[in-house]
C-alpha cells in the first residue's frame, strides 16, 4: 500500500498536498480506492464553493462500496479536476496524482494526519 510522507491524510481517507500558503488539492488514498474498488463515477456536489467542515460534498462510486467526501475542515473549491468526469478510473491507477478538487482553506496542518499516524489508523 503507498502512503506517500509529504502529504496529510484525514480520518475518512482523504489526503491533502499543500500547493500554497492556504491552497491544498485533495484526493483519495490508495487504502480508500481499493476499498471502492474500480471507479465508475465521481459525482462532486459542488453547488456551493464554500463548504462548512463536515459537509458532504460528492461522491465516489465504485465496484465494491460507495464512498461519501465529507469535507475535513470548512473551504472553498477553487478548481475542479474535470479530467475525471471523463476518466475515473484514473484515481485506481495513481490516486495520489489524480486529484479531485483544489481548495483554499485556513486549517491548521497539525489538525490532519501525518503519513505514521495515517499508517497507524489504516493498519
Amino acid at each position: 500500500m503507498i502512503i506517500p510522507k509529504n502529504l496529510y491524510y484525514t480520518k475518512n481517507h482523504l489526503w491533502l498536498r499543500k500547493i500554497g500558503l492556504c491552497d491544498f488539492c485533495i484526493g483519495i488514498t490508495d487504502f480508500a480506492q481499493k476499498e471502492i474498488g474500480e471507479i465508475d463515477l465521481i459525482e462532486l456536489n459542488v453547488d456551493e464553493k464554500r463548504l462548512l467542515e463536515s459537509a458532504s460534498w460528492g461522491v465516489i462510486y465504485g465496484t465494491n462500496a460507495t464512498f461519501s467526501l465529507v469535507a475535513p475542515c470548512e473551504f472553498e473549491i477553487t478548481t475542479l479536476n474535470t479530467f475525471l468526469n471523463t476518466h475515473p478510473s484514473q484515481v485506481n491507477l495513481d490516486p495520489y496524482n489524480f486529484w479531485l478538487v483544489s481548495i483554499s482553506a485556513k486549517i491548521y496542518t497539525q489538525e490532519l494526519l501525518t503519513h505514521e499516524e495515517y499508517l497507524k489508523l489504516i493498519l
